[in-house]
């Protein structure tokens, strides 16, 4: 390979995997308007819904930043090198660790998931080395959560906490809002995304209000006897210690209607997963619940009289492969 001189600058060259992990060094991820039917507003009223692609990353998720802004940080106050990495974690975050965790000099990734967790994604947290164990939510018994806060406490291990960790929303006020920001030209008037750890919405959501109080955030629930993979219900979000509950608008979004925009997704060309389908799902939702009010609908419009609206594609559908057919109604194959 050639090397540049001095004066021409390196084009997406990466002389270490630490530096490839560092969100500061890659450009935003893509934002790609939508085109009907995902847009069911007509052209005159002036809606842009855009889907942010936030699984094109290196770890092939959005728990990148967020990992890597936890790892960071820990490495700079605690100097964790050797030690064991343990997380609770509905797959995501788990991988996005282990694929990271050796570039800081840890040993490894230990996680709690859930016992749903999907086929597929077992396999590549195994392919990645987590170890990891499946666990229920049982009354009375410890959570995932809380079973990671106390083997952190062990010695060789490392709980990030990243339902508590500042540097999980931190990462998306660094990273995640402003570059949808600078990406619409600072005309963004709505953002939306699943609520799991709430690190995105908490962190998008200090980052807007600065950037502009027109913008507003909307986190999408788990409706409920609903399931999608790595969201929650409100009743759920009662372990979270952010504070999630302050300038959020929220929505709740069924199971199979979430699977659904997410076939309609990929068929349209984004690979895009089900929490994908999920916040989109909510968007509109939110959209249409607003649009019932004139003077809330007029609320969301920018300066030149647009809503532009976008969504978070958290991951893509190859890690639950095994469950579209087992979810959705033959009927929604034959589109």
């Amino acid at each position: 390979m050639a090397v540049p001189q001095q004066d021409e600058p390196m084009r997406n060259v990466f002389m270490s995997l630490q530096e490839f992990f560092n969100p500061g060094l890659h450009p935003p991820a893509p934002l790609v308007l939508l085109p009907p039917p995902f847009n069911p507003f007509p052209a005159e009223e002036k809606v842009k819904i855009f889907a942010k692609l936030m699984y094109l990353s290196p770890t092939m998720n959005l728990k990148w930043t967020p990992a890597y802004e936890m790892l960071q940080q820990a490495l700079d106050s605690k100097g964790p090198k050797g030690q064991r990495v343990v997380e609770a974690s509905s797959g995501n975050m788990a991988l996005s660790l282990a694929l990271q965790a050796r570039a800081f000099g840890l040993s490894g990734v230990s996680a709690f998931v859930p016992a749903d967790l999907a086929f597929v994604k077992k396999e590549l947290l195994h392919l990645a080395g987590v170890n990891f164990v499946l666990c229920t939510d049982v009354p009375g018994e410890p959570t995932a959560i809380e079973k990671a806060r106390s083997q952190g406490k062990e010695a060789g291990f490392l709980n990030l906490a990243q339902y508590e960790n500042p540097g999980n929303p931190e990462a998306h006020a660094r990273w995640t809002a402003p570059g949808i920001w600078d990406q619409t030209q600072g005309a963004l008037t709505v953002f939306c995304s699943g609520m799991g750890t709430t690190g995105t919405l908490v962190g998008t959501r200090n980052a807007f209000q600065a950037l502009s109080p027109k913008v507003q955030v909307v986190g999408c629930l788990c409706a409920p006897g609903s399931a999608v993979p790595g969201v929650r219900s409100e009743a759920r979000l009662a372990e979270i210690r952010f504070d999630w509950q302050n300038g959020i608008h929220r929505v709740e979004v069924e199971t199979k209607e979430s699977y659904r925009a997410s076939l309609k997704l990929i068929r349209s060309g984004i690979l895009a997963g089900p929490s994908s389908g999920f916040a989109l799902a909510g968007l509109i939702r939110f959209l249409e619940g607003s649009r019932q009010d004139p003077a809330q609908w007029d609320s969301l419009r920018n300066d030149a009289g647009e809503i532009v609206a976008t969504f978070l594609c958290g991951d893509t559908p190859h890690l639950y492969v095994d469950k579209y057919t087992t979810i959705l109604d033959t009927a929604d194959f034959a589109l």
